[in-house]
């Protein structure tokens, strides 16, 4: 069978990597097409020109992947040049501002400013207020511009591609994204060829902070069931082609255990060997665009309460942002790795665990990595104070780690460093609420059962038998139990 796998950017090959892995382990082909031209010379300039600045991007791990599996093989993915394509794409970003002015939207101004700096400002300012903001945001306007995406004819570029790469199913990764909306182009496509269509959702703050789903696919991926509520609530997604399938990036850190000694890793991040480290694990700069201030404050208030057993405290700066850490310096503090990383190899995932793992606890305040801790069995904590409210409260999917009930919860710096203390001298008092964590949220197809499993299973079941022209779809009941309900958190 040959599978296309569909992305936004290259970096996205790290939520599906397990997939591509387990497909080609059951003996299937993927082609991972992606929207960065490696083998430009203008885009390559492009890329160094981002990593200068800060901005990550990922393609270790996809070569080792394609030089450790058969089957695997990338390219870049054509944006589709047609006018209709391009004056869809305008109306497309009218609909994804229109999303975030739904009665009831966890994060209305989570994205705001994105959505309307590429936008004419009358235009702007027209759906933001008055009649046009309440057409638009009533879901008869969302189903009538998928009738408008419906009746658009097809990319003559894209039905080209997929009738020169022949897939017996495309997944589109992620369909939700703000800027350059071309998922849409594809879903559309290969609808339209009878190609049997997953959309996938990368990350599980995707739902609440990206763009919506203009075209739907015949199958709708999503990790849990507070995901899927935000995908039939926000998206106005059918529950009837939504998939549960739990975290499928997440399986590297369920399957690992720790590979080194704590004397070893402490030696790698520059920490006396002696004693105990936290882990402080940074946000977005999406979300925060310092947290200096906040660790300084923080290892200050540590060597205070705890002289003669002071922790060190080691910064794992946000891999999209670690410009704020390249000279800093305190006592009790290390920065490790200076310029950040996201795991995306088998060696970069390793070291990732091994850091966490062998910590005596996880700190941050809004941050992806907090589930990986999660899964590395590390005590988390944060604090919840007004001054956070813009990376906490305003933010969507921060609920769901309240909601979860794991994290240890401070007001202020002092009340942080005793609950550090207390974690130190061994109290772990949210252990059960992070294995329960783990399996509502993180796999809630069973702990045990990888979700790379659960989402090759969904692929094979979706495609088209080979030499095929008409999609054969499996029968599936509907998500049981869709009962939780998005609740935004109270200042």
């Amino acid at each position: 069978m040959r599978v296309l796998i569909v992305a936004q950017h290259v970096n996205f090959f790290r939520n599906l990597e397990t997939v591509m892995r387990e497909l080609c382990h059951r003996g299937h082909e993927v082609l991972f097409l992606h929207g960065v031209d490696l083998d430009d010379p203008r885009a390559t300039k492009k890329v160094a020109r981002k990593i200068k600045r800060g901005k990550l991007v990922l393609t270790r791990g996809l070569a080792a992947a394609e030089s450790e599996i058969p089957g695997v093989t990338s390219g870049h993915r054509p944006k589709p040049p047609e006018a209709s394509c391009r004056a869809l794409r305008y109306g497309r970003q009218v609909m994804n501002r229109a999303a975030y002015q739904r009665p009831g939207h966890p994060s209305p101004t989570r994205m705001v400013e994105v959505l309307e700096r590429d936008m004419p400002p009358g235009l702007a300012a027209r759906i933001a207020h008055g009649p046009w903001k309440y057409i638009l945001r009533q879901p008869a306007a969302m189903r009538g511009w998928r009738l408008i995406e419906d009746a658009s004819p097809a990319s003559s570029t894209l039905t080209s591609l997929l009738t020169e790469v022949a897939p017996q199913v495309m997944l589109v990764s992620p369909t939700i994204w703000p800027k350059d909306l071309v998922e849409a182009d594809y879903i559309h496509t290969a609808r339209c060829m009878g190609i049997p269509t997953l959309g996938y959702v990368n990350s599980w703050d995707n739902l609440t902070s990206k763009g919506t789903v203009h075209v739907l696919p015949d199958q709708f991926m999503v990790w849990n069931e507070p995901m899927a509520r935000e995908a039939v609530d926000l998206h106005l997604v059918p529950e009837e082609i939504i998939r549960i399938t739990g975290a499928p990036h997440l399986d590297h850190f369920f399957a690992m255990r720790a590979t080194a000694t704590r004397d070893e890793i402490c030696a790698d991040m520059g920490c006396p060997a002696d004693r105990p480290y936290v882990m402080y694990l940074c946000s977005s700069r999406t979300l925060v665009k310092s947290e200096t201030d906040l660790v300084t404050r923080l290892a200050t208030e540590i060597a205070r309460q705890l002289p003669g057993r002071t922790p060190m405290l080691v910064v794992r700066p946000h891999p999209t942002n670690p410009a704020p850490w390249a000279d800093y310096e305190h006592p009790g503090v290390v920065v490790y790795p200076r310029g950040g990383d996201q795991a995306d190899s088998p060696e970069s995932w390793q070291q990732y665990f091994n850091q966490l793992a062998l910590g005596s606890c996880a700190f941050g305040l809004n941050s992806t990595a907090f589930l990986e801790a999660v899964v590395a069995g590390r005590p988390c904590l944060t604090i919840v104070a007004d001054e956070f409210w813009a990376a906490q409260g305003r933010t969507g999917h921060f609920r769901h780690l309240i909601k979860g009930d794991f994290l240890e919860v401070a007001s202020d710096v002092a009340s942080a460093t005793q609950r550090i203390a207390r974690i130190i001298d061994g109290a772990d008092e949210k252990r059960q609420q992070r294995l329960e964590f783990a399996r509502w949220f993180l796999r809630p197809c069973g702990l045990d059962r990888p979700a790379a499993h659960v989402v090759a299973d969904l692929i094979e079941r979706s495609a088209v038998p080979d030499g095929s022209t008409r999609a054969v779809y499996p029968v599936v009941e509907p998500i049981p139990g869709l009962t939780l309900r998005s609740q935004a958190i109270g200042r």
